[in-house]
């Protein structure tokens, strides 16, 4: 007990002199606990090591840096351990040992040495079933068309990434939805997308010499508690990678409400969305505890896009999973449904990737189905008579299209074409006896948007709005 004491006395006397920024008492203390107990309190090495680089003296702090990654690492915590070298090579860039040591993380096979694996699926409540890793139990997300025919299922673009084709080197990210498909593959079930997936897809699919230039140009940043990192709305400017603490995740709804999309913590990644997609941050990100993250440029998250598929087609399967997940957090449609209920709703839809300009519905054709819309966005006009053409909307993420027609058993009243590459959920019409018996919140729903939409037309009528 004593000796207990003693040691808890020495940690409150050294942070004390940290915090008044007497590093020279500070680091004697650290060294002091360290020698009283070498295995129990190897994590004062950091503390040392951060003392020495406030002192100005590069030679120790860079001799504590190495030795805490090597602790690190041989605990299992590879992000730690990476984020310690960081330190070394901000101190002296070249500094061989330390670039020997990063590469020392790096596996034969290309994947990293990690004991202690976790999946970074960013989990809807509980969406996911009780086998699911219990390191993620805790996060709440995981991780808010012009008049050609319809598309028929095998004109649609599936969802499956095995049959991407390799793209030429100038490939972008901003051209990920318009990769080419070599040999025709099966819709996907919705529901199949919520699956576990690799731990961080961006390092996983290096090799060797390339994840070693990219850590040399990853930034090592540290946040306050409720530092934001990320705006809505925002352009997308860095792709972040968590080494330790926790970010909250939130968007703000139509209605001014703001929701917590997710809590996402060590190991996880973020900001990848609009990137990939090319658009606007989506949601904001705060830090919720201290903070200490990778950060990786937008100029350089593009150029690794378009030099290695592997980097592409991997995190476009994490930006699917999350688009996904985000709209069964935001869409109305899944709001009065219970969390155990989401899967199996999802399971009457099949996903579909659909080009531009195609027609989702047609006036006065048949009824295709309901769509909600996960990306993109999906125009709705009609023609008045043979040439006078009347705009009433454009539905974006999260949007539910043909409700109406399947409610009241009548022929599309609109065209719904798609403006852009837009990804959707597709319930087909004999499905939507299932849906309106297994789920009456959701027909609740549909039945108040038809509503809304009668009206919205009848008062576009009367005010003859958008005719051209």
């Amino acid at each position: 007990m004593g000796f207990k004491m003693d040691k808890n006395r020495l940690k409150d006397q050294a942070n004390k002199f940290w915090e008044k920024g007497v590093y020279k008492k500070a680091v004697s203390l650290f060294e002091e606990i360290l020698a009283l107990d070498p295995e129990g309190e190897k994590g004062m090495l950091l503390r040392i090591a951060f003392c020495y680089e406030k002192m100005g003296q590069k030679d120790d702090a860079i001799f504590n840096f190495i030795q805490a990654a090597k602790v690190f690492a041989k605990s299992g915590f590879f992000l730690k351990a990476i984020a310690t070298l960081k330190n070394v090579l901000e101190l002296e860039p070249t500094h061989s040992e330390t670039q020997e040591l990063i590469a020392d993380l790096y596996a034969k096979d290309g994947k990293f040495y990690n004991p202690i694996q976790k999946s970074t699926i960013i989990q809807t409540e509980k969406l996911v079933s009780q086998q699911e890793t219990k390191d993620n139990s805790e996060k709440v997300l995981t991780t808010s068309k012009e008049e050609i025919e319809f598309v028929s299922d095998d004109d649609i673009i599936p969802l499956e990434d095995d049959y991407i084709e390799e793209v030429h080197e100038h490939f972008t990210a901003n051209d990920i939805f318009n990769m080419q498909i070599v040999e025709p593959a099966p819709i996907i079930d919705a529901s199949s997308l919520l699956v576990p997936l690799p731990e961080i897809p961006l390092f996983s699919a290096l090799d060797r010499d390339v994840f070693i230039e990219v850590m040399d140009k990853m930034k090592l940043k540290r946040y306050k508690p409720g530092a934001l990192l990320i705006r809505e709305g925002d352009d997308a400017n860095a792709f972040y990678i968590i080494s330790e603490g926790s970010v909250r995740v939130k968007k703000e709804l139509s209605d001014g409400k703001e929701i917590q999309l997710a809590i996402l913590g060590k190991g996880d990644f973020f900001g990848e969305m609009a990137i990939i997609g090319n658009a606007k941050r989506t949601a904001s990100v705060e830090a919720a505890t201290e903070l200490e993250v990778f950060e990786l440029s937008t100029l350089i998250f593009d150029n690794l896009m378009a030099k290695y598929s592997s980097v592409r087609q991997t995190l476009y399967k994490f930006y699917k999973n999350r688009l996904l997940h985000n709209l069964i957090n935001t869409s109305p449609i899944f709001a009065g449904l219970e969390p155990s209920e989401r899967i199996s709703f999802l399971k009457l839809f099949k996903s579909k990737q659909i080009p531009p300009n195609y027609n989702l519905l047609q006036q006065g054709g048949e009824i295709t189905g309901l769509y909600i819309i996960i990306d993109g966005s999906v125009k709705v006009y009609r023609f008045l008579d043979q040439t006078t053409r009347q705009d009433i909307a454009t539905i974006g993420r999260g949007g539910v299209i043909g409700e109406m027609s399947l409610l009241r058993g009548e022929k599309p009243v609109a065209f719904c074409s798609t403006i852009n590459d837009t990804w959707v959920l597709r319930l087909m019409p004999e499905d939507f006896m299932a849906l309106k018996k297994g789920y009456p919140k959701a027909i609740e729903y549909l039945n108040e948007l038809l509503s809304d939409r009668i009206y919205e037309l009848d008062l576009i009528s009367k005010l003859k709005l958008g005719i051209y």
